[in-house]
């Protein structure tokens, strides 16, 4: 006999034995089980939730974020709910204004709504609604309102058009731009003279500020020819979250016990003519060169929207993550703006069903149980902030 006998004999002695151990104390082997699901701890936020974008191009409205988890349902579907007239599912939007201050994504947003659903839409100057439907003189139609009516709601959505954070009127040679330059100088002079005029004042106020400040700095940095592609100084960092932050309170203070929303910036992608918007041939501003500039670097891109999310926390106002739905959808872009579809039902939908959380009630949300959110009509100060990287910012002196 080999000497590889008695080895084999041994292995097929000892794969007998683990058998009749196992099969014989099978009752007491522990298998280990997927634990059950947790009660929801709240109404959660399905756009909040790891999912994914469906998008059939056959249903194009039928676009919807549908998060992974099965603790979470994905939003109704509030845009077949409006052409249903549907008017007791859409009771929360009944008698309501609804503020979107932003930029062109968020002002083709709402534009996107009024074509999916055959909405009336029109501009309105600041000062005269009874003018609607004409662009002031000396005015772009791009940064004026525009009013998109629900009318068996009796529902008003709107937007104020704002150059982001930037306090210095860098922007002023733009063929679109109109003092005031100042975001909180627009929310007084111009957003607040606006909903005066409207049935009712603002219930429900989504912001953003991204874009137009990787403008802001872009520019200044083609100006001492520095480039894009370096992240933010962190000077730069402490200027942004100290401006978002005192805007935040300016508008809670314009608007008192308003429910206000804060949209995150999404991913520019490949930029081509992206930042061409934000190019002009540099009269009036010794120095500065017409060659073409990416301003929407990723890097920074990231830095905002990182800054974004702990503004919200910082303040304690919720955040609707625009970005995280958009991205991988690039493609679906002119410049940077997303297209219609499927962009208008992953921006709609998601501003529509926040509106719809809000009707339900703060105290009711997951969220509330995770982190603090300020009471309405509480935004706290920049001088009340708590972390340390928020007060900092108090005496940073602009953008550079």
């Amino acid at each position: 006999m080999s000497s590889r006998g008695p080895t084999l004999l041994l292995a097929a002695i000892s794969s007998v034995a683990v058998i009749y151990f196992l099969w014989f104390n099978k009752e007491q082997v522990v298998i280990p089980q997927t634990p059950p699901p947790k009660e929801p701890l709240g109404l959660c936020d399905p756009f909040a939730e790891p999912g994914f974008l469906h998008y059939d191009t056959t249903a194009p409205k039928t676009t919807q974020w549908i998060p992974y988890g099965e603790s979470c349902d994905p939003a109704p579907n509030w845009l077949a709910l409006i052409d249903a007239r549907d008017t007791e599912s859409l009771s929360f939007l009944v008698n309501r204004t609804i503020l979107v201050l932003g930029d062109s994504v968020d002002r083709n947003g709402l534009e996107h709504l009024a074509v999916m659903c055959g909405l009336p839409r029109y501009p309105v100057p600041y000062d005269d609604f009874s003018a609607k439907g004409k662009v002031p003189e000396g005015w772009d139609e791009r940064g004026i309102p525009w009013v998109i009516e629900i009318p068996w709601l009796n529902t008003t959505f709107t937007n104020g058009f704002m150059y982001g954070l930037d306090d210095e009127d860098n922007f002023r040679q733009q063929p679109d731009w109109h003092p005031p330059g100042k975001a909180e100088d627009r929310v007084d002079k111009l957003f607040k003279v606006h909903t005066g005029q409207l049935k009712y004042p603002p219930s429900f106020i989504s912001i953003h500020s991204g874009l137009w400040d990787l403008a802001f700095f872009g520019r200044q940095d083609r100006v001492r020819k520095l480039s894009s592609e370096i992240p933010l100084t962190h000077q730069r960092l402490l200027w942004w979250q100290k401006r978002m932050t005192d805007l935040l309170h300016h508008v809670n203070q314009t608007w008192p016990g308003t429910p206000i929303w804060l949209r995150k910036l999404h991913r520019v992608g490949p930029v081509d003519g992206a930042s061409y918007d934000w190019r002009h041939t540099g009269t009036g501003d010794a120095g500065a060169p017409e060659h073409f500039s990416n301003f929407f670097t990723d890097v920074r891109i990231h830095q905002i929207r990182e800054m974004q999310e702990q503004v919200a926390h910082n303040v304690g106002v919720p955040s609707f993550d625009f970005g995280e739905i958009w991205e991988g959808w690039q493609g679906f872009q002119q410049r940077v703006h997303p297209l219609l579809f499927p962009g208008g039902p992953a921006f709609v939908q998601g501003l529509i069903h926040h509106i719809w959380m809000e009707s339900q009630g703060r105290d009711q949300w997951a969220l509330t149980k995770t982190r603090q959110l300020s009471p309405l009509g509480a935004v706290p100060t920049q001088e009340e902030e708590e972390l340390p990287v928020a007060k900092k910012g108090k005496n940073v002196k602009g953008g550079v």
